[in-house]
């Protein structure tokens, strides 16, 4: 029930959604987010550092945009906008700061972060984001913090600082880090689960159409929770974070790239040149002209979930797991245009979780309809393969075949011999061919000759085969060619194949293969539609699954049957 497994798809991502959204609101209250101000230090003519910002220093209120641009070293100061209370023991702070930093609270030394230096040799890089527990404050106090900090080691120009400052309970802090990422392990680790299972059902079989791209899909969805987590769950020194927002640039990039593709793949929806080629330029121009990563990661995705969204509303007729998929995308364009950093920030890594556990398990379903599909074919095909061995022994065609043997011994024991030895080889010929899956061109065509040469030794006439054929190695399921010639001598007569000779041509037209037989028109009504077709059309579905093509039919005074494959060795 498609609108059955909507409901449940999405009743998942809102439940991890809600859980996540609970975790931060919950604690939202607690948090207090510290006023800053900012100023560069004065360098003492001794040039060593200060320990303190001189009383005249000009303070001015923090600019995200130009403190990324300093070096240092500079002064940061957070002072709180309300009296501390009795029982603010057990407080923390955390400092998210890209540079070295040396602490004081209160006038207080804290542990520094790295070492603070007038030069890159002299600094040591400080963590991105560090947490440390405060000395107890004096009740009705304001609280202050003081940072002397230094940056030489930024490699790439970044549009913001983005310095903030926050004192919670510690508890409060240390949940607020690790709690709701848990969520997006536990979504990742089934992804990753959905991914093997996939993994270890495609293995051994051909590839579906846009597997290859699932794969790479799923790859991004778990890296992308990975990089993202591993600031607040692992950390790291500033200078690998301007790499790790370049390296989610890219994921996001990519992820906006393959999720359209691999939809237009898995439900064959065809998109003009021009459209694509448009597509990835707007993708472009996102990613160069506006400033911020957050803006382009949400510009990104945005433009992703729409394409994706457009291209699942093209598809045509009744596809029912299209629809969950819609639904979710339709979900993540509402989210991204309602809190945008909110989505970025953890609710996303959810979406593209369920996401992709559904479409690898979608494709994991397909891959086992294709096998029991194939399984019947092979069925059908042991079944026809086993009335082609009958037929080519039936004792219609072989008494009449030993009757002329037995006339040729008694008159041309040469052509007899020569008969004897041809029959034992079609027999030996067929033994082998029904035995294997496929056969080289040259070897199908020797075994219609050899069918050929006898009926031909039994009227003493000669039934041509020519061939043009630009690669005889080309692989068939065995016995197409030779049922084609047996319906012509059935339906047509041996005499008239003899007057008009059987023609193959064989072509390469990109990567398909076209094999036009013409023989004899012949007068039957119900040519093409035996056993011989059925085993043709049933062989060929078997061995080249939604990649082959067989028509026949009159055309002048021959009799046309037409093979193509578009996925040939």
């Amino acid at each position: 029930m498609p609108i059955l497994r909507t409901l449940s798809v999405l009743a998942v991502l809102v439940f991890a959604v809600a859980a996540w959204l609970a975790v931060l609101l919950r604690d939202a209250t607690t948090l207090h987010l510290l006023d800053g101000e900012m100023a560069p230090a004065n360098i003492t003519a001794a040039g060593s550092l200060p320990t303190s910002p001189p009383p005249t220093l000009d303070w001015q209120p923090i600019d995200q945009g130009v403190l990324a641009s300093w070096r240092g070293p500079y002064w940061l100061r957070w002072q709180s906008t309300a009296d501390t209370a009795a029982d603010d023991d057990g407080r923390a702070l955390r400092l998210a700061l890209r540079a070295a930093s040396q602490l004081y609270w209160n006038g207080q030394p804290l542990a520094g972060n790295g070492r603070v230096g007038m030069t890159a040799a002299q600094e040591r890089p400080g963590q991105v984001d560090i947490t440390r527990v405060l000395p107890p404050s004096a009740p009705g106090s304001v609280d202050e913090l003081l940072v002397l900090a230094s940056s030489h080691h930024q490699q790439f120009g970044l549009h913001s600082a983005d310095a903030l400052v926050a004192v919670a309970p510690a508890q409060v802090l240390y949940q607020r880090g690790l709690l709701p990422w848990l969520i997006a392990a536990f979504a990742t680790g089934a992804l990753a689960a959905a991914c093997l299972y996939f993994l270890a059902l495609q293995r051994g079989r051909p590839q579906m159409p846009g597997g290859r791209l699932l794969l790479a899909l799923c790859a991004v969805g778990i890296a992308l929770p990975m990089i993202e987590a591993c600031r607040p769950l692992l950390g790291y020194t500033y200078p690998w974070h301007a790499p790790r927002l370049y390296a989610l640039l890219v994921l996001h990039v990519a992820a906006a790239v393959l999720l359209p593709a691999y939809l237009a793949q898995r439900f064959n929806v065809s998109v003009r040149r021009g459209l694509r080629i448009g597509y990835l330029l707007v993708l472009l121009l996102a990613v160069i002209a506006l400033p911020s990563f957050d803006s382009r990661s949400a510009v990104v995705l945005l433009l992703s979930l729409l394409a994706s969204a457009a291209l699942l509303l093209r598809t045509q007729g009744e596809r029912e797991e299209r629809w969950p998929i819609l639904a979710l995308l339709l979900a993540g364009v509402l989210a991204l245009l309602v809190a945008p950093g909110a989505f970025l920030d953890g609710p996303y890594f959810l979406l593209l979780a369920v996401l992709m556990g559904f479409l690898l398990l979608c494709h994991a379903a397909q891959v086992r309809a294709l096998d029991l599909h194939n399984a019947r074919l092979r069925e059908e095909r042991a079944s026809l393969s086993l009335q082609l061995l009958q037929r080519g022994i039936q004792p219609h065609w072989l008494m009449n075949t030993l009757t002329c043997l037995q006339e040729l011994i008694e008159q041309a024991p040469p052509r007899a011999s020569r008969l004897v030895e041809s029959l034992a080889e079609q027999f030996d010929r067929l033994r082998d061919s029904s035995s294997r899956r496929s056969v080289p061109l040259a070897e199908e065509l020797a075994l219609c000759r050899n069918h050929l040469d006898i009926v031909g030794q039994a009227l003493d006439q000669t039934i041509a085969l020519d061939v043009d054929a630009d690669d005889l190695q080309l692989s068939l399921p065995p016995g197409v060619l030779h049922a084609q010639v047996e319906n012509a001598l059935t339906h047509a007569g041996a005499v008239a194949c003899a007057q008009h000779p059987f023609r193959l041509r064989v072509q390469r037209d990109g990567e398909r293969w076209i094999l036009e037989l013409r023989s004899a028109r012949g007068s039957a009504p119900h040519r093409g539609q035996g056993t011989g077709t059925r085993y043709i059309e049933a062989s060929l579905a078997a061995s080249h699954p939604n990649c082959w093509q067989y028509s026949q039919g009159a055309d002048g005074a021959d009799w046309c049957s037409r093979i193509e494959l578009t996925c040939a060795s």
